[in-house]
């Protein structure tokens, strides 16, 4: 074999050589972006435990099957209090009237209400609207009841049909609220319709349920 021809081989195998070089440096140096990021289709929540507090993507659940324990008393969160105040000035100058009528409850607190509840209106009814001690969302300091000083005959059927109920249902997202327990959904809530009951999740999962017309255990196939 000639030396031309040896000089020409030996000179393939080194450009090839670089060249598997540089496709390794260049795995290894990989970037990944925002176009390059598989996003995957039909993921399941995260939902695990903590201090036998539930959460779901990093959202305390609480409703008739999941409880919080007596000792969980994080107090009133202030972000949410602070947007609900931001509600109510804007629903203020609309000229609506809408006041908070209940916040943070600890367990205790909670004892005392359903009690009161079922001297006024009996066990039967106050299940479907006022929760057990430790299942109630008044303990995480994230919802917030609110109504009206207008005259109503009965609070519980008839706020609904007020401009200050409707307004909410439109709005609340806006402010990072949902309607906790919507009309008709209370097969998945345990609860009926409570247009008067805010929890706060934040802006944009409020806005992606309200837009659904849903509720967090049907959003995150908690009752499966």
């Amino acid at each position: 074999m000639s030396k031309k021809v040896m000089l020409f081989l030996f000179t393939l195998v080194c450009l090839c050589l670089i060249v598997i070089f540089i496709m390794i440096l260049s795995a290894n140096n990989f970037k990944p972006t925002n176009d390059n990021i598989g996003k995957p289709k039909n993921a399941l929540p995260l939902k695990y435990e903590n201090n036998g507090v539930t959460y779901v993507n990093g959202h305390v659940i609480v409703n008739k099957q999941l409880a919080l324990p007596a000792k969980y008393k994080p107090g009133e969160n202030k972000i949410a209090k602070k947007q609900l105040n931001k509600l109510l000035k804007q629903a203020e100058k609309r000229n609506l009237d809408l006041t908070m009528t209940s916040g943070y409850r600890n367990f205790e607190n909670q004892e005392k209400v359903v009690d009161t509840f079922v001297e006024k209106d009996g066990k039967q009814k106050t299940t479907k609207y006022a929760a057990k001690p430790g299942h109630s969302e008044h303990q995480t300091g994230l919802a917030f009841d609110v109504g009206t000083s207008q005259p109503l005959n009965d609070f519980h059927t008839d706020f609904e049909k007020t401009k200050e109920a409707q307004w909410l249902a439109k709005h609340a997202a806006n402010y990072g609220f949902i309607i906790r327990y919507p009309k008709n959904q209370s097969k998945q809530t345990g609860y009926a319709y409570e247009p008067w009951h805010l929890r706060y999740i934040g802006p944009q999962l409020a806005k992606t349920i309200n837009e659904k017309n849903t509720n967090l255990e049907s959003y995150y196939h908690l009752n499966k």
